[in-house]
């Protein structure tokens, strides 16, 4: 399975450098981190969906949990994880799977202050 990346995305994708010294933003409408050295501007729109896909996947893993506990497609979300790994190894988001501690916290008082302007 490719992971829905033409020739320009890949180019794009694989220009970025990862840039430890960043700090994250919390994406609402995904649950997720991003850095600003994860997604360049110009991605097609089907790749823009397969980094959206990453994100979320790793957001899982940011949370403790696996790609199976995908809650829509676990089978899916695995194998888009697993081309891109191919694709793009050196994605900078393949250099955030875990989160210290102060990323932790910002990720978990981000998603309570979303619950709470839901209610």
């Amino acid at each position: 399975m490719e992971a829905g990346f033409n020739d320009q995305d890949l180019e794009l994708i694989k220009s970025l450098k990862y840039d430890p010294s960043l700090e994250p933003n919390f994406e609402a409408l995904k649950g997720c981190l991003i850095w600003d050295d994860e997604r360049p501007m110009g991605l097609s729109s089907e790749a823009y969906r397969t980094i959206s896909s990453l994100l979320v996947a790793r957001s899982l893993l940011h949370k403790g949990l696996t790609l199976d506990d995908h809650p829509i497609n676990a089978d899916y979300c695995k194998k888009v994880w697993a081309a891109a790994q191919q694709q793009i190894s050196d994605w900078p988001g393949f250099k955030r799977l875990t989160l210290s501690d102060e990323d932790r916290k910002y990720l978990e008082d981000e998603i309570a202050a979303s619950f709470r302007e839901d209610l």
